[in-house]
């Protein structure tokens, strides 16, 4: 764990994504302008976001209860000429919410807003949106859409997943709770993840009760309940895009486990990063052996590499770096909006402020393969081994850097050593690492009071290579902080890996 991960912090605040830059390609307005014939004339434009939900783009999936707010008329789409629009919900369903539009409410069950818009044609230069099943709470999040006709994306976090609300005499179980209070005109809005998928549209905005107390929140649908709804409306056209929906419907939680608002809420020496592993024991002949057999081999193929680092911290730009990787030496080269490369440098600038990762995971496999593990068994068909050490077996290292001047009160001071923690490591049935889970227990004289890591491998195909390789793909970092009562989040990635030639590394 000594050079998986050095965390550099006093505070920990990290929510923006790295997001492809033509994530609008798959995102058109939908509006409808009424004028009303009495005087003075007034005029009463409805606008929202859609989704192109097919590859042509012509079905745009939007929030049903826009369509409610344009009456009769059929919801247009800027680009396309509407035909039909298909939705479950209705105003006629018993089930329904009474939710403020306007001057007005509007009557429809909240769980069904979701409406397809069928155009007579695609939209040009626009094409379908990717999709994944996969949200989980803490997760880092993209909200996209259209407002006021301008195309925004915001930063934002998942804080609760199938929560069960009551909006009026209606209950929604199947949902997306965000950390971000939207405004009006951003229903219809995407729920992206940091690789640009679609996990749910925006349909609500406002404040939600909790034992704990109110919190302004937006509501999301996630994509099952969106996948659902069109092949229900439309099978043939829904079970060509959407594949495997999942059957099992979702298990509503107490607010208390998703949504981190109170200290009391967060179970000590637990969080998001580190799921629960519910392990069934067995034994396998020399496991440990074959995990550090495969762990040396992986390791030994991390050589003359190049990948793009993305780094995010609080509500600023997420930082990349073009890293180069030669005979286990970093050069880290910053890559600028417009794409161009900057100075060469041995090492990632340490930033005072916030969560900084200086992660040296090209010796990552290595050190698995070189520390004692224990065989747990099997977990959802992949193999567990787990290791306890404290600060004395100098294992995994920590260190915080100052804040402040602390002669005057207004700061802390620096550590750096090693600390006690608690190593879990996934495998698949061959022993090749997948997940490496880290949780480490800092001195009480560190602001920071726990750390948990979690770094996720997966099997890239290089350019000149007859076999795929295991490299990091994405590490995600969680802690709880001296004095903050929510935990804080950091996420890096790792894409774009290419293979270079020897002669080709970068000199100083």
């Amino acid at each position: 764990m000594t050079s998986l991960m050095k965390v550099l912090a006093t505070s920990l605040l990290l929510t923006s994504l790295c997001v492809a830059s033509n994530v609008q390609d798959h995102f058109v307005g939908v509006q409808r302008t009424t004028v009303h014939c009495f005087f003075p004339l007034t005029m009463q434009r409805i606008q929202g976001s859609g989704i192109c939900i097919n590859p042509g783009c012509s079905v745009i999936a939007t929030a049903y209860h826009v369509q409610m707010m344009t009456g009769k008329a059929k919801l247009g789409v800027i680009g396309g000429h509407t035909t039909k629009v298909l939705s479950l919900a209705n105003e006629r369903d018993t089930n329904k919410t009474d939710v403020p539009a306007g001057k007005g409410s509007l009557f429809y069950n909240i769980a069904n807003d979701v409406s397809f818009i069928y155009t007579s044609k695609p939209v040009s230069n626009k094409s379908g949106t990717p999709y994944s099943y996969r949200s989980y709470v803490g997760q880092n999040v993209i909200v996209a859409g259209y407002r006021d006709g301008n195309f925004e994306t915001k930063s934002a976090r998942i804080i609760g997943l199938n929560v069960a609300l009551v909006v009026g005499q209606a209950q929604l179980n199947e949902n997306l709770i965000l950390d971000i209070d939207l405004k009006p005109g951003c229903s219809g809005s995407a729920v992206l993840d940091q690789s640009g998928n679609l996990l749910g549209m925006v349909t609500l905005a406002g404040v939600l009760k909790f034992e704990s107390g109110d919190l302004n929140a937006s509501v999301a649908l996630p994509i099952r309940t969106i996948a659902n709804a069109l092949v229900k409306l439309d099978p043939s056209l829904g079970a060509a895009i959407f594949d495997h929906i999942p059957d099992e419907e979702p298990k509503p939680l107490e607010s208390s486990s998703v949504v981190y608002q109170e200290e009391e809420d967060v179970p000590e020496n637990t969080s998001p990063v580190i799921p629960m592993l519910t392990v069934v024991p067995g034994e396998v002949p020399n496991s440990v052996d074959k995990l550090r057999t495969r762990s040396e081999a992986a390791s030994k193929v991390m050589v003359n590499l190049i990948t793009n680092q993305c780094l995010v911290q609080g509500t600023q730009k997420p930082l990349c770096y073009e890293l180069s990787m030669a005979d286990g030496q970093q050069v880290f080269r910053k890559i600028y909006a417009s794409g161009k490369l900057g100075k060469r440098t041995g090492f990632l600038p340490v930033q005072k402020h916030g969560v900084w990762m200086q992660s040296d995971w090209t010796d990552a496999l290595g050190e698995v393969a070189d520390h004692p593990w224990v065989f747990q068994g099997s977990v959802d068909g992949r193999y567990l081994f787990t290791f306890k050490s404290s600060a004395d077996d100098d294992r995994c290292y920590y260190e915080e850097y100052s804040h402040g001047i602390p002669l005057f009160g207004g700061g802390h001071p620096e550590w750096k050593g090693s600390v006690g923690c608690f190593e879990q490591v996934l495998t698949d049935k061959d022993f090749n690492v997948m997940v490496v889970y880290s949780e480490m227990y800092p001195p009480g004289d560190c602001l920071t009071q726990l750390v948990q890591t979690a770094i996720y491998y997966d099997w890239i195909k290089l350019e000149g290579l007859k076999s795929p390789v295991l490299l990091p793909v994405k590490e995600r970092i969680t802690a709880k902080v001296m004095g903050q009562k929510e935990l804080s989040y950091a996420n890096a990635s790792w894409t774009d890996y290419k293979q270079f030639r020897t002669d080709h590394k970068v000199k100083f």
